[in-house]
């Protein structure tokens, strides 16, 4: 009872955000394991357990305001990261020669996307126009104000004997937009600690778009997506290939940042120009700053400037990057400000160059990147192609060179481990499809029913030259990915994902089996799941889940047993959550969880959502003397769009 007034000062919060409006309708839909996979299909993710918190985040945020497809201007197509460069140049293309795109039937017609690529954007973008048919909408501006407030309650103890201690997380969203011309963000969090203040986390931007030859300018926080991501990329970048969508970036150019987490983005200004079919844009930012704004916060504050120029054409797209950083300006030390001396180094200490290419030929799309590291002049380079030999099958293939003197720093390529440096590899992939085409239960439309029997497969095999990981001499690693989904009607089907990683260090194999079986009938769901891993020993997952989905309410209801007794064995599994919220725990130990998620329109102007669950370890480890304390875990969330 001690921490009563503590445990209550977050939901006091989120219930005050509850207060009903009236206004603008919005959705009201929990994120579901379902919505967040078809999200990592778009950065080539082939599961929700592959995901990044801020990459979720930034789908989440398009999923609740659409791109509008008729009104974007072309730094705001590029930005969304939905789309390749000449798909851009394609639907820039169409907008004015035949006026607005008014369904995604029409948009698969598109040079370049065709029926699965306009439903994997269907849920992010928006088909509003103003004009008669045939004629291209003009722009409109009006005033919107979005506020998204989370409070989050953990309760935990070090061992079973001792009293529960509460853990406080919390994060506020805020974003002022005039459509297509000024937006104004800022976001403050702090992650789970026995205090609520000061925050942890501080991102903000201003942005302004023109409509002209000036795209954007950005002031602020800012994430910078540039070809292949060998040169530069910042944010989301995911370590291997599980898929084909994952062998070609989509580079989104300059794009403002609204994350919680507050990392992986530049903080400084950047804007982008359009002349024709070459797109400018240049950028300078400091990194390090972020955290000398933060009191007693060790700091290492720097100067990087940079710029892309790219071109694209309805078949094609090529760009140069560059960037420079420079040495340490300001530095802080254990509190402690330690002074610079100018004269002892050049200003800027490296830097890179890169060239990237993509065009795509009758169907066949060939990419690649090279980038040149200053001052060791270190040469990288990837290159691949996809291409489809017939139809229902998709194949794709990639090789890269990373040499142990390339410093990746800003670099989000391809790669097998951490790092774009010290890295050999080549990899194939490919999806398949097969029978005809069921209809799902409780959908109409284009994009209602899909192939009977669909999957996908992958294998990477990687080389390091030098030691990596404490391993002396040379490495070698090799990952192997397949996936089958079988639609048997149009409310069942069953999904098996099975893996398996090869080591010429540490443990030698990991095998990873898993089998969902899911039932939809539009608004009734349910799901079965069984995970077998095999790595030091043996690990297990299971969980069953039951659920609904209507106009107004959403909820869920989950619960599992797990088995894990060496952390090597450990079995990571998405949680249903708030939508932006990003839960993937890793499940260690013996023992069970439950969990209840539900989402309810509050108002015509906002949606509130509450999670609550359970973990408890009643059964000991075979290296473990005493039992392991359980945690329990409450949240609220609330949007609000006026």
């Amino acid at each position: 009872m001690r921490y009563g007034m503590n445990m209550v000062a977050p939901a006091v919060l989120a219930l005050f955000l509850a207060l009903p409006s009236s206004g603008q309708d919005v959705r009201t839909q929990v994120s579901g394991v379902a919505e967040v996979e078809q999200m990592a299909a778009l950065s080539g993710a082939l599961y929700a357990e592959d995901m990044g918190e801020e990459e979720i985040e930034r789908l989440v945020n398009l999923q609740n305001r659409p791109l509008k497809l008729n009104l974007a201007s072309r730094s705001r197509l590029t930005e969304s990261g939905l789309f390749s460069q000449y798909q851009v140049a394609a639907l820039m293309d169409y907008r004015e020669r035949n006026g607005d795109i008014l369904s995604v039937s029409e948009l698969a017609a598109v040079d370049g996307f065709g029926r699965e690529a306009a439903e994997a954007v269907e849920p992010f973008v928006s088909f509003a126009s103003s004009a008669l048919p045939g004629r291209a909408s003009l722009r409109k501006s009006y005033i919107v104000n979005e506020l998204v407030a989370k409070a989050a309650l953990k309760l935990q103890a070090e061992d079973r004997d001792e009293a529960m201690v509460p853990y406080y997380n919390y994060g506020v969203k805020y974003r002022f937009s005039m459509e297509d011309c000024f937006e104004a963000a800022v976001v403050t969090s702090r992650t789970y600690d026995t205090v609520l203040l000061p925050p942890e986390a501080v991102s903000f931007y201003a942005a302004y778009y023109g409509r002209g030859t000036l795209g954007k300018v950005v002031i602020g926080d800012f994430n910078t997506r540039f070809g292949q991501g060998l040169g530069m990329w910042s944010g989301f970048s995911m370590s291997g290939v599980p898929s084909q969508g994952a062998f070609s970036r989509r580079p989104s150019g300059i794009s403002p940042y609204w994350s919680y987490s507050g990392e992986g983005s530049h903080r400084g200004a950047a804007a982008d120009f359009s002349f024709g079919n070459v797109l400018f844009s240049t950028f300078a930012s400091f990194p390090g700053v972020r955290e000398a704004a933060v009191h007693g916060e060790d700091a290492a504050v720097s100067f990087l400037p940079g710029f892309n120029i790219a071109w694209s054409g309805m078949d094609a797209q090529a760009s140069v990057t560059c960037f420079a950083c420079s040495r340490t300006l300001y530095a802080r030390e254990d509190g402690v400000d330690v002074p610079s001396v100018p004269g002892r180094k050049a200003f800027f200490e490296s830097g890179r160059v890169s060239a990237d290419m993509r065009y795509n030929l009758q169907g066949t799309e060939l990419f690649s990147e090279a980038a040149i590291d200053f001052p060791s002049l270190s040469v990288a380079a990837l290159a691949g192609c996809r291409f489809r030999p017939c139809s229902g099958l998709g194949l794709a293939a990639g090789i890269r060179y990373y040499p142990a003197d390339f410093r990746p720093g800003y670099s989000g390529a391809v790669r097998s481990g951490s790092r774009c440096s010290n890295e050999y590899g080549i990899a194939v992939s490919g999806t398949f499809s097969s029978g005809g085409y069921v209809a799902l239960a409780g959908k109409t439309g284009f994009g209602s029913s899909v192939p009977r029997h669909q999957g996908g497969f992958s294998a990477d095999l990687s080389r390091s030259p030098e030691s990596k990981y404490g391993v002396h001499g040379a490495s070698s690693q090799c990952k192997v990915v397949f996936s089958y989904q079988w639609q048997i009607s149009g409310s069942v089907s069953m999904v098996w994902k099975l893996s398996e990683r090869m080591r010429s260090y540490g443990e030698k194999f990991r095998t990873d089996v898993r089998c969902d079986l899911k039932y939809s009938s539009g608004k009734w769901f349910s799901a079965l799941r069984l995970n077998v891993l095999q790595c030091v020993g043996a690990g297990m997952l299971s969980y069953a889940e039951c659920g609904c989905r209507s106009g107004m309410l959403s909820a869920c209801l989950r619960g599992g047993l797990f088995r894990t007794d060496d952390w090597d064995d450990r079995i990571y599994a998405y949680e249903r959550d708030a939508p932006g919220n990003f839960s993937v725990p890793a499940f260690y130990g013996r023992g069970f969880w439950t969990s209840f998620v539900a989402g309810v329109k509050v108002s015509r102007l906002g949606r509130f959502y509450v999670r609550a669950s359970y973990t408890g370890y009643p059964w000991l480890s075979p290296s473990q003397e005493k039992e392991k304390p359980g945690r329990a875990e409450l949240k609220f969330q609330m949007m609000f769009r006026l």
